[in-house]
This record gives structure tokens, sequence and C-alpha cells, in this order.
């Protein structure tokens, strides 16, 4: 069978349809793509594409739950296996009535040796609740409706309590459930009033000698001042202090700077008496953010304490240099083409909806750490769905639509549709894209990322040239403001 395509004429002696279709999508590596197909039947063919594999990816479950010798099938025998002897192991002791005093008296002696014995034993053997302690044999063959009962009473209470999911993650929720198994049944939980009362004190009290306990340590190899301002919801400015040492970072106090103007001489004094808390003797290093009223009262603070050294916080220069991009001419009129096809877009009910039809659920907009590199990475996922869009404004449901003929509707087809925006869409990304992954990597909570900047600045400054290796004159830009912060 031979195969020709309407829309470039290249013609195919064999591969199937398959191939054909891989031909309209541009699959690479794979056949010659098509030049001249348009959007909206190249979103067609990506579509059906996905729908087979997905089709054919739960044919070949199905198979598996079928198949006598797959794993699936052998997980279920087990579970079926280990059920059958939890039941066994269900069997209770029932002991005889008796009606007579005497009985009922003998009774409650044996009962009461018994326990004896029992705490005798105990003293020998660590408790079943502890962390890496020997499991007993009814909990490794409990059966999984009793284990699945237990799991649904602490997920109801959690969700009753809107408790966010993430709570699980603490490294004391695994503790309190093991201390709450030890208590046994009939065991009271706090109330109300003892968790914000008593127990909050003696919890602070403990936290207090903790942190206590690392003056020490920072008398001996000294700690880094960390200082970072920020705004609440109440719109009060608040610093918060933190002191970094190698064993990690400690909480040390939060001052509101509301009722005060945040000039050099007021950080000035609020920075040392900080230092003076901490000890002078103890501290090598003060980070803060890199604005004139910051620097001009950490300078001030090197020559009262010469042992001190200063340095901004790598994330704000980030931020900075992101804000300094956003300036350029060209860069700001694509970021506003950009913002008026996605307020168009998220202000209208049908053109929401059709977008999300062609990017499969997908949103076009993501929220970003800070509102400078917000601008990049909506550029960034605009760019990627950008063969989804022209498929919309290029598609029948919207230009038989009322929508299409208005004329904001008419301008935001011509956006879609401008190549000149999405060539300078994907030269901006191309710039910026080097300097998000080292704003992701400073930004990170996961470790220390120091070690990596000045590694991954030079490897991104590097980036930036190469990429733009045969048009200097569109990176020099860039370069300036990189190395001007």
């Amino acid at each position: 069978m031979k195969l020709a395509c309407l829309y470039c004429g290249k013609s195919f002696a064999g591969g199937g349809i398959n191939r054909f279709k891989q031909h309209l999508v541009g699959v690479k590596g794979e056949v010659e793509p098509c030049c001249k197909v348009p959007a909206d039947i190249r979103h067609q063919m990506i579509q059906n594409i996905q729908a087979i594999s997905e089709k054919k990816k739960r044919t070949k479950e199905m198979g598996e739950d079928y198949n006598p010798f797959s794993a699936r099938h052998k997980e279920h025998e087990e579970q079926v296996y280990y059920r059958q002897l939890g039941e066994d192991d269900d069997i209770q002791e029932i002991s005889p009535s008796s009606n007579k005093s005497t009985g009922n008296t003998r009774g409650k002696n044996i009962e009461g040796e018994k326990e004896k014995q029992l705490e005798t034993i105990r003293n020998y053997f660590m408790p079943r609740t502890t962390p890496g302690a020997q499991p007993t044999i009814k909990s490794l063959l409990q059966n999984k409706e009793a284990v699945e009962k237990c799991d649904l009473a602490v997920a109801k209470w959690m969700i009753d309590a809107c408790v966010p999911f993430n709570a699980v993650n603490s490294k004391y929720y695994q503790c309190m459930i093991d201390a709450i198994a030890s208590m046994g049944p009939g065991y009271k939980a706090p109330n109300f009033y003892s968790v914000h009362g008593y127990l909050l004190t003696k919890n602070v009290d403990e936290v207090k000698k903790y942190v206590e306990s690392f003056r020490a340590t920072w008398k001996k190899i000294g700690c880094t001042i960390m200082a970072d301002g920020w705004t609440d919801q109440c719109r009060r400015i608040l610093i918060n202090f933190l002191v970094y040492y190698p064993r990690g970072t400690v909480f040390l106090k939060s001052v509101d700077a509301s009722d005060t103007s945040k000039t050099a001489d007021m950080l000035y004094k609020l920075f040392k008496e900080i230092v003076m808390s901490v000890g002078f003797e103890n501290m090598v290093h003060v980070v803060t953010d890199n604005a004139a009223n910051y620097v001009a009262a950490d300078k001030k603070l090197e020559q009262d304490f010469p042992t001190l050294f200063w340095s901004p916080c790598a994330a704000h220069c980030l931020n900075l240099i992101m804000q300094d991009i956003g300036k350029l001419v060209s860069v700001k009129n694509t970021v506003a083409h950009a913002a008026g096809i996605t307020k168009y877009i998220y202000n209208h009910c049908y053109p929401l909806y059709l977008m999300r039809k062609f990017t499969g659920g997908k949103e076009i907009i993501r929220p970003a750490p800070t509102r400078f590199a917000t601008n990049f990475i909506a550029l960034q996922s605009i760019l990627g769905h950008k063969d989804a869009l022209r498929a919309m404004v290029t598609s029948r449901e919207w230009t038989t639509s009322a929508y299409a003929k208005d004329s904001k509707g008419k301008k935001l087809t011509d956006d879609v549709l401008n190549s000149l925006f999405w060539n300078e869409c994907a030269t901006i990304v191309k710039l910026t894209e080097p300097l998000i992954r080292v704003f992701r990597i400073v930004d990170s909570d996961d470790r220390p990322s120091m070690g990596y900047l000045y590694h991954a600045m030079h490897q991104a400054r590097n980036e930036m040239i190469k990429r733009f290796r045969r048009r200097k004159i569109v990176v020099e830009p860039y370069l300036r403001i990189v190395d001007s912060r």
C-alpha cells in the first residue's frame, strides 16, 4: 500500500498508517516531519497516538491480571494466605463462669498472680512499640481488614479536623502512633486545654533548652547570622533572624519593624543587638538582602566588628537579575503580549474551556517562587503550549463561536498566530532558562546549595553564550546584567 501526504506531497512506500501519523506529528528520528501540516491536524494526530498507546498499556495490564504466573496473581495468593492465618489467630479463650463467691475470689487471685508474672517477664524484653523492636506474631499475621480499619480511623480524623495530608511526613508522626499503641486500649488523649496550655509550654521549654545546647558548638566552630525580611498578610514588616552552623539552621527571633522606617541606622542597631546576644566572638558571617539600606548597615557592622564578614543573599541577587532582565524593552513587550493572551483566556469561560480541551487539561500559567521569576516561568509554559493554542484559534469550535467575532477575540487570534511573538518568546526562554535552573538550585530546601552556586552560575553563563554563538548581539545585554549583579 502506498500513501501520499496531501500537505507536502511526500509519498510512503511502506511503514503503514502509524508511520504516516508520525510524519504528520513530526516525531524526530522516525520519519521526515511534515512542514506544511496545519496546527489543528497535528494536535489531533498527537491525541490519536497517545490514545492508542494508553489502550495498549491497559490491554497489557489486563493480560497480567488474567495470567496465573504474573506477579499480581502471586501477590493476590499471598494476601489470601495471610488473611487465613489472621483469621485462625483471632481465637479467644473464654473462661467458664461460676456463681460461687469463693470461685470468683480464687479466679481473681490467679489473675493477679498471672499479671505479676507478666510484669516480671516484661522487664526482660524490649517494648513492642519502640522503633526496631521485634514485632509480635499477631501483628505480622494481622489480616488486611484490621489494618485498613485502623488506617481509615486515622484518615477520618485528619479529614474531619482539616489536618494537611503532608502532616504524615513529620518525623514525630510515627513516634506518636507508637506511643499511643504502647498505652493500649482505653487511653484518653489530651483535651484542648491541655494541648494549648501545659503541653505547649512544656514543648516551648524543651525547644529553648535544645537551642541553648548549641551555643557551645557556636563557640567552637563559629556560626552565620541570616536576616530574612518579609511582609505578612496583615501588611506587617517582619525580620526573621536565623543562626546557621554545620549541624543545621536554628530560628533565633522575629522582629516587627512596622512602626519604624527601615533605615541603615535602624538596621545597624538591630543587627548589633543580635550580634551581642549571640556573641560577636562566636560569629564569622552575616547574610542579608542586597538592598541599599542593608548593605550600608552591614558595612557599619563590619567596622565595629572586624572579624565579621558580610555577603548578600544569593536568591535575592538572582531576583534582582530577573528584575533587570524584565526591564529590557524586548522582554517587556513580549511579557505584555503573553499576559494579554493569558488574561483574555482566563477571564472568559468558553475560551478557558477550549484551552483546557486542547492542552489536555493543563494550564498555560504556573506559579513561581518570586514575582520576578513568574514572568519567565509563564513564558516557558506558554511556549510549551504553542501548538495547542494555535490549534485552538484555528479550530471550527473557536471560529464559529461568538467570541471569535468580537474585537477582543480577533485580537487574541492575531496574537496567538503572530510568528514574531513566538520567535521572541523562544529567544527569551533560551536565554533565561539556565538562570531559572540556578534559581531552583539556590531556592531549594533539600540541601545547602552554596557549594554548587559558583559552578552553576559559570555554567549558566557559558550556556547562554553557547546557545547564541552566532548572535552575540542578542545575548550581550543579558550578560552585562549578570556581570553587574
